[in-house]
């Protein structure tokens, strides 16, 4: 499941990159977001981080958010390039990434019983 899951964050992360590349709406701050959720699905598949996982984890999907938070204040809700429309299609990736973020990293934090 975990494969599976970071598999389909993977893809996430691609396609929202590929997006921005296409409409020529080179975003760095969500560029940004994009590359630190992929960092973070890097570390977590060399599977060093132990103890640490859990702290990581939150920090990746934290910095994440906050890059995302910081892009909306500074450019606003919607996208003056598509007529001022809603940015839909960022809050459904922002919505996934941050819903799969929390369940793969609930799943890779080590239980209690798995530390002892």
């Amino acid at each position: 499941m975990q494969r599976a899951l970071s598999g389909v964050l993977v893809l996430v992360q691609l396609f929202d990159l590929v997006i921005h590349l296409a409409t020529d709406q080179i975003e760095p701050l969500r560029i940004t977001a994009n590359v630190v959720i992929l960092l973070w699905l890097v570390v977590m598949a060399l599977g060093k981080t132990g103890q640490r996982t859990a702290l990581l984890s939150a920090a990746a999907i934290g910095v994440y958010l906050l890059l995302n938070l910081i892009f909306l204040v500074l450019e606003g809700v919607t996208n003056p390039a598509q007529g001022d429309a809603l940015r839909t299609t960022l809050f459904v990736l922002v919505g996934v990434t941050v819903i799969l973020s929390i369940w793969l990293a609930y799943r890779l934090v080590p239980k209690s019983s798995e530390l002892s």
